[in-house]
């Protein structure tokens, strides 16, 4: 039997404000020390990082999943009860 390997599948960055605090490099080191071949960014309510955190963990041969949690409202005021 081979060996399971784990991949976070909802990582917030520090592009994420107020979220985390963990950078592109610190991705990447984290990932080296932890054996994971790939990792998924998912900032809230942008992409600004995307490009950087990319090619960050692609040099290191990580694989970047990049997605993004976006808040959606109907765009009315909230009335009060």
């Amino acid at each position: 039997m081979t060996e399971s390997t784990f991949i976070h599948l909802a990582v917030r960055s520090s592009y994420s404000l107020l979220e985390s605090m963990i950078t592109p490099k610190g991705l990447k080191a984290w990932c080296a020390e932890q054996g994971m071949p790939a990792i998924a960014i998912t900032d809230r309510n942008n992409l600004f990082g995307a490009l950087e955190i990319s090619l960050t963990l692609t040099d290191a041969g990580i694989q970047p999943i990049m997605a993004c949690c976006f808040d959606v409202t109907d765009g009315l005021p909230k009335s009060e009860p």
